[in-house]
C-alpha cells in the first residue's frame, strides 16, 4: 500500500507543479518572455526587442519587427489585455489592443502557388462559436505601403461585440487618413479595338445577395482624409450610421463635408429581386462659381425601374424629375427637365441669362423624341426665344422643327444629322422680319432670308461642304439689302492638296456700298472681287469715307498671285479718328517662294492727339532678299525706317535695320550703325545687335546683343541724357539741370524668377522754381544722386544716395523679399542735417525760415503694412513773417517711432511763450489706426494784420480714426484787437439755392470736403480785454461759448456781452452802448442780437434819452428807435441825429446838424464801393467819412499811398476851410502827422490804451 500512495503523492505532485508551470506561464512575465522567444524561434523573420506584463494579465511589445524579404514590418509598440474572467463564462473579452507606430511595406505579391484553387461554396452564415467582447481597440501612427499604394493615418478606435451571427461596431474614429495610389505605369492600358457583337444585349440579371452576418453600426466617422493627385480630394468629416441584416440594407444617416460641399443623405436598399430601394440626399455646394447651391435628389422604385426627382435651387434653378431602368441595356427613360433661371456667369452679374426652360425627352437610346423651348437674353445678343421637336437614336438625329422668335421676326427650319458611318448633315433656315435696330438702333430695318447646306466627311479624312442657296434681302439704316450668292467648298483628303472653293457669285449690296466676288480656286486660281463703298456712312455709322477697289487671285494652285488695288479717301471712325486718304497696291506670291511689291500711302491722319501728316511703306522683294522702307512724318513722332533681310522657312528670318531715325518732342533720335535682327524659328527666340539711338551727347543703347523669347537677356543703358531735353515739357518758372545715366541688366527664363539690374547716377544738378517774378527763386541743387538696385530670387535689394548740394543727405536701402507673394520689407532711410531754409522762397507769408530734420527710420514687415522703429527730428525750426499768425523763434519737434506705434513731442517757442505739442499715434489694425494730439499754450501773439490781433491759451486735444476726428478742450481769448473795414470776399456765403452744372447740364454732386466724421467740443473763453472795432461798432467784448459739431455742422452756444461804454456808429452818429448781447444757440452764421445804444447824453440837450436797439437774428435783425421820455419817433430821432428837439430855437444849427447827420448816413453805406475804388486806383483802405461837429464838420477822404503812409483830405461842409494830413508811421504807436489847413502843424503821436 505504501507504493500506491506513494505514487498518488507524486501523480498528485505533478498535477500540481503543471497547475503552477501554466499558471506562472500565464500570470507572470516570464510566460510572456517564453511565448516571445517561442515565436522567434518558429519565425526567424520576426526580432522582438522588448516585452512586459504576463499572457492574461495584459501584456506589451515594443520594437517589433518582420522581414522576410517580401513583407518587412516594424511596430513600435503593441499591447493586449484580456479579462481572464470571461474565460469562466466561457467568452472572450479583450479590454484593450493597441498598435502604435507601424510601418509596413510590399512592394510586390508574393510568389502564386502553382496549385491550382479548387472552388467552394458561397458562404451563408458566418456563426462565432464563442461570443467576443472587445471593449477598446487603438491602431495609431500608421504607414502601409503595399504594391506602391501608401497609406498612414494618425489615429483610429473602435470597439465591437461579436456574438452568433451578429456584429455589433461602437461608435468609431479614424482620424488623419492620406491615400497615394499607385502610379500607372506605361503600357497597363492595352488600346482594345471596338468590336461588333453579334450577340443581343441582354437586360442585366441582378443576383440575389445574402449577408452571412448581420451587421449595427452604431457610429463610424472618418476626419480629415486626404487622396493625393495632381488635384487632392479633401473630405473633413464622413459619418455613417447604418444596419444590416440578410438583404436588407439601411443607411440611417451619410454626412460628407469636402471643400467642394457638404451631403446628408438616408437610404434603405433590398438585394433581392431588382433590389428596391429608396433616397433621400440633400446636399450644400461650396466650391465656385456654385456656391450656395443646394441639391435636392430623391429616388424611389428598383434598379429595373427607377424614379428620380432632383431640385437645384440658388441663383441656377432646375428640377429633373423621371423615370430610367438602368438594367436594360436600351436604357429606356422618361424624362422632365424645367427651370426657370440660368445664367452665365453664375457668381457675377449675369451676362447670359436663360428663362422658362423646358425638355422632355423619352424613348430609348434605340428610339427616342425630344422637344424643348426656352429664352436667352445676354449682352450684347438680342433676346431669343425658341422652340424645337426632333428624334434620334444612337446613330442619327432629325431635328423637325425649329423656330427662333427674335428681334421682332422668327427664324423656322429643320436639320438631319447621321454619324453611323461617315458624319453627314442637311439643314434648311428661313428667317422672316429679323429686326436689327430693336437691339442695335444705329442698324434699323428689315431683314428676311433663306439658307440651304449640307455637307459631311468623307472616306479619306477629307470633308465637302455645300451653300447651293443664300438670299438675304430687305434694307438697314434705311437703305436697301441684298445678298445672293451660291458656295462649294471641298478637301477630299484633308490633306489641303485637294482644297476647291467655287461660286457662282457671292453678291453684298447695301445701299450704294457693295461687293462682289466671282469666280474658282481648284488647281488654277481665278477669283475677283470688286469692292464700291462711295458712301460708307450709309452702311456703318460711325464710319465715313469712300473705298473702291479689286482684289484678283489668279495663276496655279502651287504659284499663285494676288494682285491688290485698293484706295479709300475721307476715311474717319466717330470723332475718334480720321484718315484723309490711304492708297494699297501691289501683288503677292505666297507659293512657292514668297514674292511681294506692295506700297501703302496715307496721308493727314488723326487719333486722339496723334496726328499723321504722311506715311510711306514699301515692302518689296523675295523670301531671300527683301527690303521694307517705312517713312513717317507727324506728331508726336516721325520716323524713317530702311530694313533689309531673308527668310530661310527651316531656320528663320535674319535682317539688317539698316537706317533709323526718330523725330520726338525731346529732339531727333538717329541709330548708331546697322543693326542686325535675327528670329530663330526652331528655338523662337529673337536677336537683335548692339546699337544706339543718339541725340548729340545723348543716347540710349544695348550695350548688347538683345536676345528675347521664353528666355532671354537684355543689357540697356542711358547716357548723358541732358534735363534740357524735356524742357519743352516744364513750365516756364521751372528748370532743370543737369544729366541722368543709367544702366540695365535683365535676364528671364521659364520657371524661374528673373533677375533685374539698375544703376542710375545723376551727377551735379539743380532744379529751380521761379514762385514770383519779384522773388528769389526756389532753388534745390544736388552734388551726386546715385540709385543702386537688384532683383533676383525673387528678392529685390536696392540702395540710394541724394547728395543735396550745401546741405545734408537723403540715403537709404532697402530689401523686398517673395515678391510674388506676400512682398515683405526691409529697409533703412536716412536724412542727415538737412536743412529748410531753401524753401523760404515758396513760403511768402515768412520772410525768415530755417530749421534742420534729421532722421533714421527702420521699415520692416509686410510690404503694405510695415512697422516702423527710429527717429525723425526737426530742430531749430525758425518762422517769422509780417503777415502771419504766429513767429516761431525756435522749435523742436521730434516724432519717435516704435513698431506700429509712434510719439510726437514738440516745443515751439514764440515771442510770447512755449506752445507745447505732445502726440500718440497707433497703425497696428490699418483699417483701425488712431492718433491723438494734445496742443497747450499761454497767451501767444497771433496777429492776422491787418484785421486781428489775439492773445491765445489753448488746451486742445485731436484724436483721428478712419471713420472720425475728434477735437476737445479749451481756448482761452484773455486780450485781443480786432478791426474789421471790410468783409472779405469770402465771407459773403454762396446762396443756398446755387446749383452748379457740368458740361452736359447736370447738377454736380457736391464733394465732401474731408473724408471723415468731425465731433468738436471747445469751450472758448473771452476776456475782459478784446477789443472789437467793425463797420461803426467800438466795444469791448466777454463771454463763453462752446462750440460743438457732431454731424450737424458747427453750433456755437453761450453769450459775448458787449461792454458798457462802447460806441456803435449808426445813422452817422458814435452812440453809446448802454447793454449789448450776442447770444449764441445753433448755427455759427444764426446769433441773436440784443444791442441797446444810444446817444451820449453830455451831447444831448433836455436830459433825454434817446437811442436805437437792435434785436433778433443777425441776417434779419430788427432796428427800432426808443426815448425816454417816451416821444414821437420823429423827435427822437432828431434827437439821436442833432442831440435837439425838432422845434428846437437856433440859427440854423439844427440844419445843420440834420445835413452832417444825413451825409454821414451816406458815407457810411458807400464805404464799400470807395474801397473797391481805391484798390483799382492802387491806394489801400481808401474811406469816406465825416469828421468834426456843428459848424466844423467835414467830409473826410482818406487812404495808404505807401506802407504805413497815410494821406487825407477834407472839405468844410458849412464853410471854405480846406484841410490836408499826411501821417506816416515810425513804428508801432508812435506816428509824425503834419497838417495844412487854416492853420499848419507838425505833431508826433504816440497812442497808448488804458483799463
Amino acid at each position: 500500500m505504501i507504493w500506491v500512495k506513494r505514487i498518488a503523492l507524486g501523480v498528485l505532485a505533478l498535477l500540481l507543479l503543471l497547475v503552477i508551470a501554466v499558471a506562472a506561464l500565464l500570470y507572470t512575465p516570464a510566460g510572456i518572455k517564453v511565448a516571445a522567444w517561442g515565436a522567434q524561434k518558429a519565425l526567424p523573420a520576426l526580432s522582438i526587442g522588448e516585452s512586459q506584463g504576463a499572457l492574461l494579465d495584459g501584456f506589451e511589445f515594443k520594437n517589433v519587427r518582420y522581414n522576410d524579404g517580401n513583407i518587412d514590418l516594424a511596430v513600435n509598440k503593441l499591447n493586449l489585455t484580456l479579462n481572464d474572467s470571461c474565460l469562466l463564462t466561457p467568452e472572450i473579452c479583450v479590454s484593450d489592443l493597441g498598435v502604435q507606430g507601424v510601418k509596413f511595406s510590399m512592394p510586390e505579391l508574393p510568389p502564386a502557388s502553382d496549385k491550382p484553387e479548387q472552388p467552394s461554396e458561397p458562404v451563408t452564415e458566418i456563426s462565432m462559436p464563442l461570443p467576443i467582447h472587445i471593449e477598446k481597440v487603438t491602431l495609431d501612427d500608421i504607414d502601409l505601403d503595399i504594391l506602391a499604394n501608401k497609406v498612414r493615418w494618425k489615429h483610429f478606435s473602435t470597439a465591437a461585440d461579436l456574438q452568433g451571427s451578429h456584429v455589433t461596431l461602437k461608435p468609431t474614429d479614424w482620424e488623419g487618413i492620406y491615400l497615394a495610389l499607385a502610379p500607372s505605369k506605361a503600357g497597363d492600358k492595352k488600346p482594345t479595338a471596338a468590336l461588333k457583337s453579334t450577340k443581343k444585349a441582354e437586360a442585366i440579371k441582378l443576383p440575389d445577395v445574402v449577408l452571412p452576418m448581420s451587421f449595427d453600426i452604431e457610429r463610424f466617422t472618418v476626419k480629415d482624409f486626404e487622396l493625393a493627385g495632381e488635384t487632392p480630394q479633401k473630405v473633413s468629416l464622413l459619418e455613417l450610421i447604418a444596419n444590416a441584416k440578410d438583404s436588407d440594407i439601411k443607411i440611417d444617416k451619410l454626412q460628407v463635408n469636402a471643400p467642394q460641399a457638404s451631403l446628408t443623405a438616408k437610404a434603405d436598399v433590398t438585394l433581392t429581386g431588382d433590389y428596391p430601394l429608396t433616397l433621400d440626399a440633400n446636399a450644400k455646394v461650396s466650391m465656385k462659381p456654385v456656391e450656395g447651391h443646394q441639391l435636392h435628389l430623391k429616388a424611389s422604385g428598383s434598379l429595373a425601374k427607377l424614379v428620380l426627382d432632383a431640385t437645384l435651387k440658388g441663383k441656377l434653378d432646375a428640377l429633373v424629375k423621371g423615370k430610367l431602368s438602368p438594367l436594360d441595356p436600351n436604357l429606356p427613360f422618361d424624362l422632365v427637365l424645367s427651370s426657370k433661371h440660368l445664367q452665365w456667369p453664375i457668381d457675377k452679374k449675369a451676362e447670359f441669362t436663360v428663362a422658362n426652360t423646358d425638355i422632355n425627352a423619352k424613348g430609348s437610346l434605340k428610339d427616342f423624341t425630344f422637344n424643348a423651348k426656352s429664352n436667352v437674353n445676354g449682352t450684347p445678343m438680342p433676346n431669343v426665344k425658341f422652340n424645337l421637336k426632333g428624334k434620334g437614336n444612337l446613330d442619327s438625329v432629325n431635328l423637325s422643327a425649329l423656330n427662333v422668335e427674335t428681334l421682332g421676326g422668327s427664324i423656322t427650319g429643320n436639320a438631319k444629322a447621321s454619324w453611323k458611318d461617315l458624319v453627314k448633315w442637311q439643314g434648311q433656315l428661313a428667317f422672316t422680319n429679323i429686326q436689327p435696330g430693336k437691339q442695335w438702333p444705329e442698324a434699323e430695318g428689315n431683314v428676311s432670308g433663306k439658307l440651304n447646306t449640307s455637307g459631311g466627311l468623307t472616306v479619306k479624312g477629307g470633308w465637302f461642304i455645300k451653300l447651293p442657296e443664300l438670299a438675304v434681302n430687305g434694307s438697314i439704316m434705311k437703305q436697301p439689302l441684298d445678298l445672293q450668292g451660291q458656295l462649294d467648298a471641298s478637301d477630299l483628303t484633308g490633306k489641303g492638296k485637294d482644297l476647291k472653293f467655287k461660286t457662282q457669285g457671292l453678291t453684298l449690296k447695301h445701299g450704294p456700298n457693295g461687293l462682289v466676288a466671282k469666280g474658282e480656286l481648284d488647281k488654277t486660281w481665278n477669283v475677283v472681287a470688286d469692292i464700291k463703298a462711295p458712301d460708307l456712312s450709309k452702311s456703318l455709322a460711325d464710319l465715313h469715307g469712300r473705298i473702291n477697289g479689286e482684289v484678283k487671285l489668279s495663276g496655279k494652285m502651287a504659284e499663285p498671285d494676288i494682285k491688290l488695288d485698293l484706295e479709300g479717301d475721307d476715311l474717319g471712325w466717330q470723332k475718334v479718328a480720321s484718315l484723309a486718304s490711304f492708297k494699297l497696291k501691289g501683288s503677292v506670291t505666297p507659293l512657292p517662294v514668297l514674292k511681294a511689291d506692295i506700297s501703302l500711302n496715307a496721308k493727314n491722319g488723326k487719333f486722339d492727339t496723334v496726328t499723321l501728316d504722311d506715311m510711306d511703306v514699301l515692302f518689296k522683294g523675295t523670301e531671300q532678299d527683301h527690303r521694307l522702307t517705312v517713312k513717317v512724318k507727324g506728331e508726336p513722332v516721325g520716323t524713317e525706317l530702311l530694313l533689309t533681310g531673308k527668310l530661310d522657312r527651316k531656320t528663320g528670318w535674319q535682317g539688317i535695320l539698316q537706317k533709323g531715325d526718330f523725330t520726338t518732342p525731346v529732339g531727333e533720335w538717329v541709330l548708331n550703325h546697322p543693326t542686325p535682327i535675327r528670329y530663330d524659328l526652331k528655338t523662337a527666340m529673337a536677336t537683335v545687335g548692339a546699337h544706339c539711338w543718339q541725340q548729340g551727347k545723348a543716347g540710349i543703347c544695348l550695350t548688347q546683343d538683345l536676345t528675347a523669347g521664353a528666355s532671354g537677356n537684355a543689357q540697356l543703358a542711358i547716357k548723358r541724357f541732358n534735363f534740357d531735353l524735356l524742357k519743352s515739357f516744364m513750365p516756364e518758372q521751372m528748370k532743370v539741370n543737369g544729366e541722368l545715366g543709367a544702366n540695365v541688366v535683365a535676364k528671364w527664363a521659364p520657371k524661374s524668377a528673373p533677375y533685374v539690374k539698375a544703376q542710375i547716377l545723376m551727377p551735379s544738378g539743380s532744379f529751380t522754381q521761379q514762385v514770383d517774378t519779384d522773388d528769389t527763386p526756389l532753388t534745390l541743387g544736388w552734388d551726386k544722386v546715385t540709385v543702386d538696385a537688384e532683383m533676383e530670387n525673387d528678392v529685390l535689394n536696392a540702395n540710394w544716395l541724394v547728395a543735396v548740394k550745401n546741405n545734408g543727405d537723403l540715403s537709404g536701402n532697402a530689401k523686398i523679399t517673395d515678391l510674388q507673394g506676400d512682398k515683405r520689407i526691409n529697409a533703412n532711410v536716412k536724412l542727415d542735417r538737412f536743412t529748410l531754409a531753401f524753401l523760404e522762397p515758396v513760403i511768402k507769408d515768412y520772410h525768415q525760415f530755417g530749421g534742420q530734420v534729421d532722421t533714421n527710420l527702420q521699415i520692416t514687415g509686410p510690404i503694405m503694412h510695415p512697422a516702423v522703429n527710429g527717429l525723425l527730428q526737426v530742430t531749430k525750426l525758425e518762422a517769422r513773417g509780417r503777415k502771419v499768425p504766429l513767429d516761431v523763434q525756435n522749435a523742436d519737434i521730434k516724432l519717435a517711432f516704435k513698431g506700429y506705434n509712434a510719439t510726437l513731442m514738440g516745443n515751439i517757442y514764440t515771442p510770447d511763450g512755449q506752445l507745447l505739442l505732445r502726440g500718440t499715434g497707433d497703425w497696428q489694425d490699418m483699417a483701425a489706426w488712431k492718433t491723438e494730439l494734445n496742443i497747450n499754450g499761454k497767451e501767444l501773439q497771433v496777429s492776422m494784420p491787418p484785421m486781428v490781433s489775439l492773445k491765445v491759451s489753448p488746451d486742445l486735444t485731436i484724436k483721428a480714426t478712419p471713420k472720425s476726428a475728434d477735437i476737445s478742450g479749451k481756448v482761452g481769448i484773455p486780450w485781443g484787437r480786432i478791426t474789421v473795414n471790410q468783409l472779405p470776399k469770402s465771407a459773403i456765403a454762396v446762396s443756398k439755392d446755387q446749383v452748379i452744372l457740368k458740361d452736359n447740364l447736370e447738377p454736380v454732386e457736391p464733394k465732401k470736403s474731408v473724408p471723415f466724421d468731425i465731433t468738436t467740443n471747445i469751450m472758448v473763453h473771452v476776456g475782459d480785454d478784446v477789443k472789437l472795432s467793425a463797420f461803426g461798432l467800438k466795444a469791448g467784448l466777454l463771454g463763453d461759448l462752446n462750440v460743438r459739431q457732431d454731424g450737424k455742422g458747427p453750433m456755437i452756444y453761450g453769450e459775448v456781452n458787449i461792454a458798457k461804454g462802447s460806441f456803435y456808429r449808426a445813422l452817422g452818429q458814435e452812440l453809446l452802448i448802454r447793454k449789448g448781447q450776442i447770444l449764441f444757440n445753433g448755427p455759427a452764421d444764426q446769433p441773436f442780437l440784443s444791442i441797446e445804444a444810444i446817444r451820449d447824453p453830455d451831447n444831448i440837450e433836455d436830459d433825454v434819452i434817446a437811442g436805437v436797439k437792435v434785436t433778433g437774428s443777425a441776417d434779419k435783425p430788427e432796428v427800432t428807435i426808443f426815448s425816454d421820455p417816451a416821444m414821437p419817433q420823429q423827435n427822437a430821432l432828431s434827437y439821436i441825429l442833432t442831440g435837439r428837439n425838432l422845434d428846437s430855437e437856433g440859427d440854423g444849427g439844427s440844419g445843420n446838424a440834420m445835413t452832417t447827420a444825413l451825409i454821414g448816413m451816406g458815407l457810411a453805406q458807400s464805404g464799400q464801393l470807395v474801397g473797391d475804388v481805391g484798390e483799382a486806383v492802387g491806394i489801400k483802405d481808401l474811406s469816406l467819412s465825416t469828421a468834426g461837429a456843428g459848424d466844423d464838420s467835414q467830409v473826410t477822404v482818406s487812404g495808404y499811398i505807401a506802407p504805413g503812409l497815410q494821406v487825407k483830405y477834407g472839405v468844410g461842409l458849412f464853410n471854405d476851410v480846406d484841410e490836408f494830413t499826411v501821417r506816416y508811421r515810425l513804428m508801432k504807436n508812435l506816428y509824425i502827422e503834419a497838417v495844412n489847413g487854416l492853420d499848419q502843424a507838425v505833431d508826433l503821436l504816440y497812442q497808448f490804451e488804458f483799463n
